[in-house]
């Protein structure tokens, strides 16, 4: 009776509340804290530790090993969800290494069980890739089969194994133990079902706040704190092909003293949506996009030339200027901008640059709206358009 409390009840609850806090833990503290490698092994750790919890729990309360490779099935399928899928695999293939080697090394067990992480890794990553590409199932089905199959197979392999290849006695494991066994898989299923719904809850709702903190309301463009925390962390190296394209809609106030605000928000959006389509098709994830301040937006990008900002200009502006924007009353505006970029190299810094694609704006502006001036080119030219900036 003891023993059955134990495997159907005590060690279910026990292991999905350590699925919670390790991954509460990992979203809540060490992902914000450290590196994706530092957080990586940070999480591997606590997880090889809560393996060692589940190996002496079990083996001091009824001299046995079940559910070992629960919290790594799991964190599996929970990790797919949270966009973490490699840590999910290594977390399959690390429960049975450390779990043989810890039985090996503090329990003696036969060398040759020292072999079984090799086959017991192999069969969970083919069970759960499997079971994770079979889409005519709802999710909830293919994780409960999943249990029932995986935590059956520890006890019936002592039926067919050499007994060389046992890490445990083969007489502990009975029939009645894959009972229990069974009923403790369902009620951890149930249970880890309450949990993971709750964690995946949370993690939106931090995921959501995060993006809130860091990207603009209107535009949905990283905002300028963004831009503050971006130009902080390119100060630290050099501004070598860094480039800094910074792009002001003309005639913006004319336009809201016309039409009013509200307008104005959707000419910002329309603007907005065609820089964002044309910095990507151009430069992919070597580029981010800025609501700098009111219709002032800012393209960083890195390992390109300045005639290839030039062309991703070109086209937007042979974007806007094919596509009018409708107003609400009917009327079709031509929207344009001016813009300025700057170069970095090795003897400036990112201010320095920075402050060189604001006067190539602030020339465009005042002396050809609509276009776009580099900063380089100014430098044979002699101005007055030296205006302070700070951010």
């Amino acid at each position: 009776m003891y023993k059955a409390i134990i495997l159907s009840l005590v060690m279910p609850l026990m292991i999905v509340s350590l699925l919670y806090s390790q991954w509460t833990f990992y979203k809540s503290y060490i992902e914000e804290r450290l590196s994706k490698v530092q957080s990586y092994v940070a999480v591997l750790l606590i997880f090889c530790l809560y393996q060692f919890f589940i190996i002496e729990f079990c083996r001091s309360t009824i001299d046995g090993l079940y559910y070992q490779y629960s919290m790594a099935i799991l964190s599996f399928y929970l990790s797919n969800y949270m966009r973490e899928k490699y840590l999910g695999h290594v977390m399959l293939v690390l429960a049975p290494l450390f779990d043989n080697f810890f039985l090996y090394t503090i329990n003696d067990i036969p060398a040759a069980a020292m072999l079984n992480f090799a086959w017991e890794g192999a069969l969970l990553l083919i069970i759960c890739e499997i079971f994770i590409r079979i889409e005519t199932l709802p999710l909830i089905y293919r994780c409960t089969l999943e249990f029932l199959i995986v935590n059956q197979i520890p006890p019936l392999v002592y039926f067919v194994l050499p007994g060389k290849y046992h890490a445990m006695s083969a007489t502990y494991f009975t029939f009645a133990s894959i009972i229990d066994v069974t009923l403790g898989t369902l009620l951890m299923f149930a249970v880890a079902n309450v949990y993971v719904n709750f964690l995946t809850k949370q993690y939106e709702e931090l995921r959501m706040a995060r993006y809130d903190v860091s990207h603009d309301g209107l535009t949905n463009l990283l905002n300028y704190d963004s831009f503050h925390s971006h130009m902080n962390e390119l100060s630290q190296k050099s501004s070598r092909h860094q480039i800094i394209c910074i792009l002001d809609i003309d005639d913006f106030k004319k336009f809201n003293d016309t039409y009013g605000h509200l307008e104005g928000n959707d000419v910002l959006v329309y603007f907005t949506k065609r820089l964002f389509a044309e910095v990507k098709a151009h430069f992919g994830k070597l580029a981010s996009v800025y609501r700098f301040g009111g219709e002032e937006f800012c393209v960083s990008v890195h390992g390109v030339t300045v005639e290839d900002c030039l062309e991703m200009t070109d086209k937007l502006a042979e974007e806007l200027r094919t596509k009018d924007y409708v107003t609400a009353t009917g009327d079709k505006i031509t929207v344009t901008f001016s813009g300025g970029i700057a170069l970095g190299c090795d003897k400036k810094d990112i201010k320095t640059v920075l402050r060189e694609a604001d006067k190539a704006l602030y020339y465009s502006k005042r002396h050809k709206k609509g276009s776009v001036t580099c900063a380089k080119d100014l430098e044979k030219k002699s101005t007055d358009t030296d205006m302070p900036l700070s951010y």
